[in-house]
C-alpha cells in the first residue's frame, strides 16, 4: 500500500493558529500528524475520531478531529486514508465537477420549480382552502371587504332597487348558501362584481346599470356565487402565498407575506380554470331556473366591449400624462380586472345551451 506523506494545514484546537503539517498512515486504523518547527510535534488520531466534512467545487476536504482539532487537506484524500465515508464523498465530489451533471441539475431544478408552481402549489392550495375553517376565511375576508369599501363609494341605487335584486338573488341563486350582497358605487374601479372569502358579494352600481335586464345580473351573481362555493379567491390567494414562500427561501425577504393575503384575495386575477368553473356553476344555476344562458353571454360580451373602450381611453391618457400619473390612475382598474371576458369564455357560454338541447 502506498502510504506517502501528504501535506495539510493543522489546527490543534487550542489556539487559532494554523500549522503546516504532514499526515501519514499509522497502521490501518490511525494517522500521524506532524506539525510545528521542523514538524517536531506529533499527534495520533484514529479514524473513529474523525468526521469528514464534504468539499464543494475546488475546496478540498476537511477533517474534524477530537478536542476541536482540524485538518484542512490541500488535495483529495489519498488512497491509503482509510476513513469509511471517504469513498462516498469522493463520488459526490467527482459528480460536482461533472459538466453534464451540472447541466442536468440546472434543468432538473428549473423543471421541478415549473411543476411545483404549475401543479403542485395549485393542488395544495385547493386542499388547504377546502380544509380551512370558516372562521379563518371570515377573518381574511373581513379585511378584504374593508379594503373594497375604502376604495369604493356609497351606492346610489334606491333601497327598493337593492331589495329587488337581493330578493332575486336569494330566490334564484343563493339556494342554501346565501351570501351577503353589498352594493357600492364603483368609482375608479367601474363596473365590477367581487366575491370576498367571508361569503360576501360586492356589486357596483356601474355593473347594475350596464345590464340590459336582471337576468344578466343573475348570471353575474351566479358566477360570483360559484367563486364563493368553490373558494376560488382563497385558493388563488394561497397560491400566491405559496409562490411568495418560494421567493422567501430564495431571497430571504418575507416582509408582508401574511398581511398581503387579504389584498390578494381581492385583487388576484382568477385563473382560466377558476373562471371556467365559475361560469359552469352560473350556467347550471341559470338552467335550473329556466333562465336562458344567452343573457350571461350577452353581458360578458358587453363587458369585453367596455373593457376595450377603457383600454383605448387609457392609451390616449398615456400620451397626455406622465407615466407615473397614468400608472396611479390605472392601478385600481388593473387591480380589479379579475374576470377577463375572453372570446373563449363567451363562446363557451353561448355553446352551453346548444349542447344542453342536443
Amino acid at each position: 500500500m502506498n502510504t506517502a506523506v501528504v501535506n495539510a494545514t493543522y489546527y490543534d484546537g487550542k489556539i487559532s493558529k494554523p500549522y503546516d503539517a504532514q499526515v501519514s498512515a499509522d497502521g490501518e486504523h490511525a494517522v500521524i500528524v506532524r506539525y510545528g518547527d521542523q514538524y517536531a510535534q506529533t499527534q495520533h488520531y484514529t479514524y473513529k475520531d474523525m468526521t469528514l466534512i464534504g468539499a464543494l467545487g475546488d475546496i478540498q476536504p476537511v477533517i474534524e478531529l477530537k478536542n476541536d482539532a482540524r485538518l484542512d487537506f490541500h488535495q483529495p484524500l489519498p488512497e491509503w486514508f482509510n476513513l469509511e465515508a471517504k469513498s462516498r464523498w469522493n463520488s459526490v465530489w467527482k459528480l460536482e465537477r461533472s459538466p453534464a451533471l451540472i447541466v442536468f441539475s440546472v434543468v432538473f431544478v428549473v423543471a421541478f420549480a415549473f411543476i411545483l408552481i404549475k401543479w403542485g402549489i395549485p393542488v395544495a392550495s385547493h386542499v388547504v382552502a377546502n380544509q380551512l375553517p370558516e372562521t379563518a376565511m371570515k377573518s381574511w375576508g373581513d379585511q378584504a371587504e374593508k379594503y373594497v369599501l375604502e376604495m369604493t363609494e356609497p351606492t346610489k341605487l334606491s333601497k327598493a332597487r337593492q331589495q329587488q335584486l337581493l330578493q332575486k338573488y336569494q330566490h334564484l341563486v343563493a339556494e342554501q348558501r346565501p351570501a351577503k350582497l353589498i352594493f357600492r358605487g364603483g368609482g375608479s374601479i367601474g363596473a365590477n362584481a367581487l366575491a370576498i372569502p367571508n361569503n360576501t358579494i360586492i356589486v357596483t352600481d356601474e355593473l347594475v346599470k350596464m345590464a340590459k335586464d336582471d337576468f344578466e345580473l343573475i348570471g353575474v351573481l351566479a358566477h360570483e356565487q360559484g367563486h364563493l362555493v368553490q373558494r376560488h379567491s382563497l385558493q388563488q390567494s394561497l397560491s400566491g402565498l405559496g409562490i411568495s414562500i418560494i421567493l422567501l427561501m430564495i431571497t430571504g425577504d418575507g416582509s408582508d407575506i401574511l398581511t398581503s393575503l387579504p389584498v390578494a384575495a381581492v385583487g388576484a386575477s382568477y385563473s382560466r380554470d377558476f373562471e371556467s368553473e365559475a361560469d359552469l356553476y352560473a350556467l347550471k344555476t341559470m338552467s335550473q331556473q329556466n333562465i336562458p344562458t344567452a343573457h350571461f353571454a350577452n353581458f360578458l360580451q358587453r363587458m369585453e366591449d367596455e373593457e376595450r373602450k377603457e383600454d383605448a381611453k387609457h392609451d390616449r391618457a398615456e400620451s397626455e400624462q406622465s407615466k407615473a400619473e397614468t400608472k396611479d390612475k390605472k392601478s385600481w382598474t388593473d387591480f380589479f380586472e379579475s374576470h377577463p371576458a375572453t372570446k373563449a369564455r363567451i363562446d363557451a357560454v353561448r355553446n352551453y345551451q346548444a349542447h344542453q338541447h342536443q
